[in-house]
């Protein structure tokens, strides 16, 4: 697939998948015209390199929600479960 197809995908910036590359944290090769990722090289990636706490506010995030209160976070949203549903249909793991 192509990088912005990957990104996509991904739900990342078409530059952050460049500079992965770039960088070597995500295996690519170049056809005419176009570089392309495996799904395997872009699952692998994801695995490494993307957190799934990255949304976490803070250390006592979790003793905040149980009481009820908020702190201003960033409220949880259905749209970043839609997004990893998405991509993990398109790269086969469902």
């Amino acid at each position: 697939m192509t990088v912005a197809a990957a990104a996509s995908i991904a739900g990342l910036h078409i530059d952050t998948l460049r500079k992965a590359i770039r960088e070597g944290r995500l295996e690519a090769y170049r056809r005419p015209r176009a570089t392309r990722v495996t799904p395997e090289a872009l699952r692998a990636y994801m695995d490494l390199y993307l957190c799934p706490a990255k949304d976490q506010i803070g250390h006592f995030w979790n003793s905040i929600e149980g009481r009820g209160a908020s702190s201003g976070g960033r409220a949880e949203s259905a749209s970043e479960a839609r997004r990893v549903l998405r991509m993990k249909r398109a790269l086969g793991a469902l």
